[in-house]
Order: structure tokens, then sequence, then C-alpha cells
């Protein structure tokens, strides 16, 4: 009989890694931790057995109040991101805190966390690597339970509201702007922006929303919509058709992701759910920049589904739709690639007036609102009688509402005059001539009108489009799939009921224009018509497959930021943090030290490090000199020498208020006044040289504990 083995629990899975964690330090290292939580240690001495001390040291009550009495509000951030960012690395704190921390604050706080055990870190294979996944300490989960949620770090904005501008991007600017490229192919540089000429010459048409085509022409070419030739670019209409089949909404948000570069298909997808995703969370609530960057981060990330534990309105939103799983390496890459392109899709939306200006905070931070036309579900108007009005001057309007997949055909044979909420268009010899060779015909163009028009067409603009269809029918010019058959198999394939139904039109006798769009539907026309005779398609060129759009979930997927923490029995309280570290500071002064030794324990009460009394043992100091002032040369030199010495990275101020310069020190370069030291600076990672002299402070920055 076979036993399924039993499938441990997150928390469990935790605990084995964190006890594994200490196995795998270096010896001083882990010896330093002990001492530092359970006092001098004794010989002989057990690994294991001082993990399981270590472990109770977490289990006492009065440990654990002071522990978290003892979290700031940075600390809390920064333990509910790695809890809500999977496979939380440095790497990836670092780009949701971009905006938040600078990676000098951001890697110390984390050192921190390390050094007070409310953190640890875990080698993992991330995005195809081994990487240290940082994780939060699973004997604290249940003590930090009330104090981590979502809300922590996407919080809701406090500023002065402002009037907001509803201008935005709107259906019909497609048609018009197919139009408005149609009759100005040539409307491009080489680097890709639009030409002076075409700006001043779409203002005549698209007036303010002028600024939108740039970005609109760029999204165009990176969906392949528009591809560039010699004399300046041609519509893909396969793909152009495939496109406006969607609704709006997803029009919209493809282009607006493709503005900021050219995607795979899966990406593209990727990019446009995450947006949706990010968009709905966003919609009733006013934001920064930076909350829709760590709110479209997280949502880029999430790879699993739980139950929601929030009860706030944003934890309900959270926890709405269905749920998407992907394959955990396909996502991370994914999600990275996501991640990158934030920054421009929220520039992007500001460009396309989906978002609004709508005030500032108190430190002068812009916030934006969804535009109130994408704030209800956009309904399309499925119906297209009445959609257009035609005017006896042979002008014709598009009704708002108009869906844009109907509205492309006609810019087919209709030239553009104004775009806006009505945008006019005209009819002209020069526009029908060109329905003509887009495979109109004289009354499929009529009747076209007549279906979307409330009323009958003029008839004057019947007669000349009729007029019209006489002159351009006079000669042909064939692009196309095109069958040649003798005498005998003519008649065969024109009473063949499947085969004729796709004949556009008899070239001459045996010569056949067939309606197919490429070659594989039309080798299968071929196959259930039974011509078996005919041989491979004869081509001259090749043409590009289109590949259709991926249909986005409009209702926005699950995502849900349920922590895996068991609920405790009672929560732990919270008491004045001042007033403990008053209380060590005190048993402190009771004690006999040296100077070196107070200033070191006083130094670790302040780090927080010490949460109880029986931590004060002078007898588990290993003294050591880590930072040195602007007047302690010898000591900044040591320093220097012991980061190289240790391959770590130092921490440089040049004045008392100044900003501090972190980095990893390649190279001291002694003179007889002073000494240079050559930095790899942290992230720039540029290499500078600083007088040592001049500096006012110098501190040695240990590695995490958890690296070999």
């Amino acid at each position: 009989m076979n036993v399924r083995e039993p499938v441990m629990s997150e928390h469990a899975r935790k605990v084995l890694a964190w006890r594994e964690s200490f196995l795998k330090m270096e010896e001083n290292r882990f010896f330093e931790i002990m001492r530092m939580y359970l006092g001098e240690i004794k010989t002989p001495y057990n690994k294991q057995k001082l993990i399981m001390n270590l472990e109770g040291f977490f289990r006492k009550k009065e440990n654990l109040i002071n522990i978290k009495s003892f979290l700031s509000e940075d600390d809390i951030k920064l333990i509910c991101a790695i809890v809500f960012i999977p496979d939380a690395t440095e790497n990836k704190l670092t780009s949701f805190f971009k905006n938040t921390f600078s990676y000098s604050f951001l890697y110390e706080t984390l050192l921190n966390l390390e050094e007070r055990l409310i953190i640890f870190r875990e080698k993992k294979e991330v995005d195809f690597s081994d990487s240290l996944v940082i994780e939060l300490n699973p004997f604290l989960e249940e003590a930090f339970y009330d104090l981590i949620s979502v809300e922590q770090l996407l919080k809701d904005v406090v500023y002065q509201k402002s009037l907001n501008a509803e201008d935005c991007f709107l259906p019909e600017l497609i048609p018009c702007f197919v139009s408005f490229v149609l009759e100005n192919p040539n409307l491009a540089k080489q680097d890709g922006s639009l030409k002076k000429h075409t700006l001043e010459i779409a203002e005549n048409y698209f007036g303010s929303s002028t600024k939108m085509l740039e970005l609109l022409y760029k999204s165009f070419l990176n969906l392949s919509i528009l591809k560039e030739k010699s004399r300046g670019v041609e519509f893909d209409w396969n793909k152009l058709n495939s496109f406006v089949n969607q609704s709006f909404f997803e029009q919209l948000v493809y282009i607006i992701v493709a503005s900021c570069g050219h995607f795979t298909r899966e990406s593209l997808f990727n990019h446009g759910q995450s947006f949706v995703d990010t968009f709905l969370l966003l919609k009733d609530k006013s934001f920064t920049e930076d909350l829709f960057y760590k709110t479209c981060f997280l949502v880029s990330v999430q790879k699993h589904s739980f139950q929601r534990t929030s009860t706030s309105r944003f934890g309900k939103i959270l926890s709405e739709g269905r749920s998407r799983l992907q394959n955990d390496s396909t996502s991370d890459r994914l999600s990275n690639s996501v991640i990158s392109s934030i920054d421009s899709i929220f520039d992007a939306c500001v460009m396309f007036g989906v978002f609004c200006f709508d005030g500032k905070t108190k430190s002068g931070d812009s916030v934006y609102c969804i535009n109130t036309f994408y704030k209800d579900s956009f309904v399309e108007n499925d119906s297209v009688k009445g959609m257009v009005n035609i005017s006896s001057g042979m002008e014709l309007s598009l009704m708002p509402g108009f869906q844009v997949k109907n509205s492309i055909k006609l810019v087919k044979f209709l030239s553009l005059e104004k775009y806006d909420r009505v945008s006019i268009f005209s009819i002209s010899k020069k526009s029908i001539m060109r329905g003509f060779d887009f495979g109109l015909s004289n009354m499929e163009i009529i009747n076209f009108l007549e279906d979307v028009s409330l009323y009958k067409i003029p008839e004057l603009l019947s007669v000349q489009i009729d007029e019209w269809w006489s002159s351009y029918s006079s000669a042909s010019f064939y692009r196309g799939f095109v069958l040649k058959v003798d005498s005998k198999t003519a008649v065969l394939a024109e009473n063949n009921s499947i085969f004729a139904s796709h004949i556009h039109s008899i070239i001459a006798p045996g010569i056949y224009l067939l309606d197919v769009e490429n070659d594989e539907q039309a080798m299968n026309l071929i196959k259930e018509s039974g011509f078996d005779f005919v041989g491979k398609i004869k081509s001259v060129t090749k043409e590009d497959s289109s590949l259709d759009f991926s249909s986005l979930n409009l209702d926005g997927n699950v995502i849900n930021f349920k922590t895996s923490f068991e609920k405790p029995s009672e929560n732990i309280e919270v008491r004045d943090s001042a007033k403990i570290e008053k209380d060590l500071i005190d048993v402190l002064k009771s004690m006999e030290l040296d100077d070196e030794q107070r200033e070191s324990l006083e130094l670790r009460i302040e780090h927080k490090v010490i949460v109880n009394p029986e931590q004060l043992n002078s007898g588990i100091l290993r003294i050591e000199k880590i930072q040195a002032g602007a007047m302690d040369f010898a000591g900044k030199i040591y320093i220097i020498e012991q980061a190289l010495k240790n391959e770590e990275n130092i921490e440089i101020k040049f004045d008392k208020n100044g900003k501090s310069i972190l980095g990893k020190p390649i190279n001291i370069r002694k003179t007889i006044d002073d000494s240079f030291i050559q930095i790899k600076l942290i992230p720039e990672d540029k290499i500078r040289e600083f007088s040592l002299g001049k500096a006012s402070f110098v501190k040695r920055i240990r590695k995490t504990i958890y690296q070999s």
C-alpha cells in the first residue's frame, strides 16, 4: 500500500530553513550571534542544541514584546515587503523602495534587521541563478501578525485637491490617426520621432491632442500594426483588424504598454494584464507615481493565490476576481520585465490623459486619479445605425460610441477633417479611390454608408461614387492569391460550391482572384474543394503572418496578499520603546565596565540588538573598531584596511549633514599629506577616488551574516 507523505506547511519549511541558515554560517559569526543572545558559550557545545536554545529566546513573551516595540515604521515597511514580495532579494527590495529609501539606508536597515534576527537569508534559485532570498524569522510570525498588511506598503495619499483636466485618449482617436497616416505615410524621422512638418499639419486636425500622436505612432510600430517601408509606413490590415476587434479598453491597454517598447507576444500580454490589475486596484483611489509603482510591482510579482485576511476596503479589492497561475521561472522573468517598464507605463498614462493631475501632497509630490471617462465600465454601442451623419456637402460626422472596428472600415474611403468627440471626415474622389484600392466596390461603400447613417444618403453622393467606380474599373491592378486552370477544370471550379464562394473576381477565363488572406487558407481551400491536382503556391514575395492579440482579463486577477501565518491566540502588546531603552541604559550604568565595553554595549542597545538585561554581559564582547571620526586619521586608515581585507563595504561622509557615500573600497593610495581611497560606488557601479583626510566619518559595513 502506498502511503502519501504528509505535506510540510510553509511555516515548518521556514523553520527548517531558519535552522539550516545557522548551520551554514561561518564559525566566528555563528558563535558571535549565540553569545549575543544566549550569553557565554560553555564547552563542549552542540550547534543543534544552541539553535534550539535560540528558538527558546523567541518564545519568551517579554523578549517578543521588546522586539516588537523596537520596530520602527521603516522596519515594518521592509518586513511587509519581505512578506508580500515572493522570493524577496536585496535587488527586488531596492527596486520596490527606489523612491522611498536610499540604497545605503536600505542596505544598513536590512543588516540591522538581520543582526536583530528578525530576518534571515536563504539560498534559492531565483531568475535562473542562486540568490540570497530574505525571509521573516518564522518564530516572529505570530508576534508580528497584526502589523503585517499590504496597507503598510500602499498607504492612501493625503493631499490638497486641485481641478483636473478631462482631455484624454478617446476611441475616436484611433480611426482618425489611421486616416491621418493613410494621407501622410512619410510622417516620421529615422529615429521614430514625428517630423516637425508632420506635427504642424497634425495640429490642424488634432489640436491639443497632437501630443499623443508620437506615442501612438510608436505603439503601432511596436505592435507591428504599422510597418516601415522605403517611402514611409504601411498598415498591416490583418494585424489592425485583429487589434480593433478587441474592446476599446483592451486596445488602450495594449497601446499604453507598446508605447514603452517592443515585446514578445507573451511579454506584451503580461505587461497588459499587470496594468489592468493595477488599474482596477487604483480605480477609486488617488495616487502618486510611487504608489502606482509599488502597486504595479506587487501585482506583477504575485505567483500564488491565498484566502484574504484583510477586511479593509483595499484588502477586499485585492481579493476580487480570479487567479492567474504561471510557471515560477517564467513568472519571475516576465515580472522583472514588467517592473522595468512601470515608470514608462505611468508616463504614457499621463500623456494619454488616462491619469489626471489631482493635486499635490505636503511634500510636493504630484497626485493623480484615473480620468472619469474610464472610471465606469466603458460600454460600446454594438449598433451601427445612426452612428454617422452625412451632410449634403459630402461631410461625414462620427458619433461618440461608434465602435472602432466599424469606424476603421469607414476611414478606408474617407479623409480626416477634424478629430474631436464628434470627428469630421470628408468624402472625395481621392478618398473613394483609396477605398476601391482596398477592394471595396461602389455598392459596398454605398451600402455601408446606408447601414451606418440614420437617413438615406444624398442621391448626388451615390451617383458620384458610381461614376468614380466606372472610371476605376476601366483598368485593374491585382495582388493576391490567383488560381489559373485550363478550360476543362474551369467548369468544375465554377460549379464547386466551396471554391466558388471564395472567388473574388474572374480576371479572365480560368483565372480567379481568391478572397483568402494567407498560404494556409489558400491550401485549405484547395484541399476542401477536392483539387488534389494543384501543387505548391508559387509566389514572388512572401508576406509576414499576423498574430492575433491575446484577450486580457478585464475583470482583474486575484491579487491575494494573505500570509500563511497562523492567527495568534493573543496579540503581543507594544510598549514605549524609549522606556524600554532607558531601562536597559540604567542597568548598563550600574555595571562595572571600562569605557570601551560600555560604549560597545550602549551601541548594541541603540541598534536594538539587546532587548533584555540578560544580554548585558561584558564577557560576550569581542571589541571591534568599525567607525572613526574626522580627527581619527589612523582609525580611518585602519577601517579602510580592514574593509579591504574582508571585502566589505564602507560608508563615508564629508560633512556632518552631508550625503553618505556607499561602496566597496578598491585601493588606498597614501601620500605625504593625505591618503586617497578608490571606491566602487553602490548602486552606481562607478569607481571614484576620495580624500580620506577630508572625510568627517568613515564606517565599515559588515557583510550579511548569511554570506559565505
